[in-house]
This record gives C-alpha cells, structure tokens and sequence, in this order.
C-alpha cells in the first residue's frame, strides 16, 4: 500500500454550511416573523387610536361613530391575537403605536378645527387605513412570514380592506 495516494473523500452535503450569513429570500426565521407582526402591531395600534380619536369627533352622527367604535373593538381584537402569537415565538410584542401615527392623530385633531370634524374624522382615518393596508400586503408578500402570522394577517388585511371599501362608499356618497 505504500504506494497507492490517498483520496480524499467527497464531502457529504450534511457536514457543509452556509458561512455567508445571508438570508435565503423566501425563507423565515422566527426572529424575522416577530419582527414583522410586530411592525404591523404598531400601525394597528395607531389605527385603534384613531378610530377611537374618530369617534370623538362625530358625536353628531350616531351611526357613524358606532362604525368607528366597532372597528376600533375589532382593530383591538386583531392587536390582541397578533400580540399573543409573538408571545408564543418567544418574542416581546408591541404595546405602543407610532411616533407617525401620533403626529398623524395631532394633526387630525388641528386641522378639525377648521372643517368639518366628521369630514376630517373620516378622511383622517381613510388615509390610515390605507397605509395600513399597503403595510400589511407588504409583510404577506415579502416571505418572512410563518403560515400562522400569515393567516392572521390576511384576516387583518381583509377586515382594513373593507374599511376601506367602507370609506369610499362613504366619499361616493357626500
């Protein structure tokens, strides 16, 4: 045997490691999931607040300040499942809103003082809804989701789509 080289033996793809460090796109960490739904908890807790801002606004309108105190409650219950989900990864879940969200309520609340307040409850609240909506459609698309944060997210983005829907009929209507 002695003069017979040695072979190495092929690596097994088992003992190979990725080094670089880099996400696979598509593929979640928990971390990453965490990260998301609580981005998204923040704007539903700026969107709690403005409802309940909105609702104060028009107490002219009956109906209309039941809509916003329904929405409100159903917002808080979304706010409430996506919190205790983080939880259950093991995460810290959000417990304020935005510093945009409240700059966003400061300025609903000046510019009411020149217009109409239900008006300016209504597009104020519009407006976030909307942004709500696109935030949330850019977490389902981005791939850092589990398939539980998935699902309560597209009943979340479901429930802001039909405010939306809601508000426009509202504009179509005025």
């Amino acid at each position: 045997m002695q003069g017979k080289a040695l072979k190495p033996k092929p690596l097994r793809k088992e003992n190979t490691m990725d080094i670089t460090n880099t996400p696979t796109p598509g593929v979640q960490t928990k971390e990453d999931t965490i990260e998301e739904l609580n981005d998204v908890t923040r704007l539903m807790i700026d969107s709690y607040k403005g409802y309940q801002a909105a609702c104060e606004e028009c107490d002219d309108s009956f109906a209309l300040a039941n809509e916003f105190q329904e929405r409100a409650q159903r917002r808080g219950e979304y706010i409430n499942e996506v919190q205790n989900y983080v939880r259950q990864l093991g995460g810290e879940p959000s417990t304020h809103g935005t510093a945009r969200g409240a700059v966003h309520r400061g300025w609903m609340n000046f510019a009411n003082i020149f217009r109409d307040d239900e008006r300016g409850a209504i597009d104020s609240v519009e407006d976030g809804e909307s942004f709500l909506a696109h935030r949330i459609q850019d977490c389902l698309d981005d791939g850092q989701l589990d398939d539980n944060a998935r699902e309560i997210l597209t009943r979340a983005h479901s429930d802001v789509k039909a405010a939306e829907r809601f508000f426009d009929m509202l504009d179509e209507a005025a």
